[in-house]
């Protein structure tokens, strides 16, 4: 790729999400098919509302792409995925409002599916009044937002945006240039985003975490090109879990994001699984468990990919960039990132745990999903940078 690689795909066409339900549904079918996405769908709403508030009580004044693609998303994900959802099960689920919900995800006094239709509605209402707050708030063009559907819309998730906008604030940068090993593995503490929102007020508690429509992982790069600071937000797909028919349209969305880079990832991809294949372990090591072997085989792998390097891998090397959970709290990059990218990563993961993480991921799971994690898109943005600043995109 040279310098003239396309850029990624910030935008895509806006999709109405598909939600069907049979016609002679039973009560144990509604029981165990639809608690999930109804309680996906109050969280999600409550997520974004959150993060809504969030930006406007305290960002408001932050005028530039990432901010305006934030709320442009937010709308997006409100008007568009969250408000036909809703419908779509308020019509589907209307002669089953009595069933009891699932206590496959609940405890405490079990609500029934009506219960939950109803706090789904609360939520998203709840969203509505702070969207039209924050049109009254940050004077926008409404007309900006109208008949959204089938125009463009970011492909990039809210959070993931919001998240952007928050770490390339002068205050932040500033750290980073500062130190910024130390300063990058804590970046989570300058954010102070809010918490995932709770059932207050209900006679329910969840059993298991749900879905939140935000991404699970978020990889942050610092990145100095040319006197310029800038800090890359990728994030993995957004976690819709049992809300398929968004998590579906919303994958379609990542993909389109990183489509001219997927081709140069399946080669690292199917390059590290050569090399995996390909490792032959010294005589000495004959006696270790079946996990430890793993273990070496693994490090040894990429090794294989990044010391030399090897052709296909995707580079990096030259720069440091962090992976962050749900709570901007520091997380291991997985196996398949650290042997397709170099990032030098300033937070260290040497306990027995960590290493075990390294053995988690499975190919047969993975499947051809080469792009799937967070610092691929991190990856891409950093190398188009590099690319249109006269350096190879693997830089």
């Amino acid at each position: 790729m040279t310098s003239t690689q396309q850029r990624l795909n910030e935008y895509c066409t806006a999709r109405l999400p598909q939600v069907k339900f049979e016609s002679n549904i039973t009560a144990k079918e509604v029981r165990e098919n639809w608690t999930e996405p109804l309680l996906v769908h109050s969280v999600a709403s409550g997520r974004l509302c959150q993060d809504l508030k969030f930006f406007v009580e305290g960002w408001r004044y932050t005028i530039n792409d990432a901010a305006g693609q934030f709320l442009l998303s937010t709308y997006h994900h409100m008007v568009v995925l969250l408000a036909p959802t809703f419908e779509a099960f308020r019509n589907g689920l209307r002669e089953h409002l009595e069933v009891q919900a699932s206590d496959r995800y609940l405890k405490g006094i079990l609500p029934s599916i009506g219960d939950l239709l109803a706090l789904a509605g609360k939520r998203l209402s709840d969203l509505h009044k702070s969207w039209e707050y924050a049109v009254r708030d940050l004077e926008l063009k409404t007309e900006s937002y109208d008949n959204l559907l089938g125009r463009a819309v970011p492909t990039a998730s809210p959070r993931a945006l919001l998240i952007r906008v928050l770490v390339n604030q002068e205050s932040i940068l500033d750290e980073i240039a500062m130190g910024a090993d130390t300063a990058l593995a804590d970046i989570g503490k300058y954010l102070n985003l809010p918490a995932a929102p709770e059932f207050s007020g209900e006679k329910f508690r969840l059993k298991r975490v749900i879905a939140d429509g935000i991404p699970k992982t978020i990889f942050i790069c610092n990145h100095v090109t040319n006197g310029n600071r800038v800090l890359y937000v990728g994030s993995n797909q957004a976690d819709w879990g049992g809300l398929s028919e968004i998590g579906k349209i919303r994958r379609a969305d990542r993909d389109y994001r990183l489509e001219p880079y997927i081709p140069l990832v399946k080669k690292a991809y199917d390059a590290l699984r050569e090399a995996e294949k390909n490792i032959i372990l010294p005589d000495s090591m004959a006696n270790l468990t079946s996990n430890a072997r793993t273990y070496e085989i693994r490090m040894r792998a990429i090794s294989e990919m990044s010391d030399a390097p090897h052709p296909d891998f995707l580079g990096r090397k030259t720069e440091i960039g962090q992976a962050f959970d749900k709570l901007m709290r520091p997380r291991q990059c997985c196996y398949f990132c650290q042997g397709m990218v170099g990032y030098k990563v300033p937070t260290k993961f040497e306990s027995a745990g960590d290493r075990e993480y390294l053995l988690r991921q499975e190919w047969h799971l993975r499947g051809d999903y080469a792009h799937s994690c967070a610092e691929i898109d991190a990856s891409y943005q950093c190398g188009t940078n590099w690319a249109e600043n006269g350096k190879d995109i693997k830089y």
